[in-house]
């Protein structure tokens, strides 16, 4: 079994946890957790696509910064309880409060969660600034 042969998870089949924390020059770094809650094994695949959201349950308009680095594979499997973690990262903002709130773009779905931490960065800056990695399984 190659990891091809696995199903892509839902939306449904996963539990996802998001934290920040405030860095030295204003901006913030995550960890973005995503847990398998089946009980069969699942595939995460890309990176995770963030979105802000506003009081209003609007989308802010924040911008993904995407790289074209190539990784094979690109997806991790996940057993039942098992986790996977993206590093991301928020450079700086000048536009309307986020809430606090965020969807999680996956290619099984989309996930919306309340992020811990600070809800936006200190710093001002322009809007291309969500950056994510790859999924890394977590022991």
């Amino acid at each position: 079994m190659d990891g091809t042969d696995v199903p892509e998870a839902t939306a449904a089949q996963l539990v996802l946890f998001l934290e920040w924390q405030a860095v030295a020059d204003g901006s913030l770094e995550g960890e973005l957790d995503v847990v398998n809650d089946t009980e069969q094994p699942v595939r995460v695949s890309s990176r995770p696509m963030l979105v802000a959201l506003g009081a209003d349950g609007r989308d802010l308009g924040v911008d993904m910064v995407v790289t074209a680095e190539l990784r094979i594979p690109d997806f991790v499997v996940l057993g039942p309880g098992e986790r996977a973690r993206s590093l991301v990262s928020w450079g700086g903002w000048n536009g309307p409060p986020c809430s606090g709130r965020f969807r999680i773009e996956l290619p099984g779905g989309r996930i919306e969660l309340n992020a811990l931490g600070p809800r936006q960065p200190e710093a001002r800056g322009p809007a291309t600034n969500f950056s994510s990695s790859w999924f890394e399984r977590v022991d």
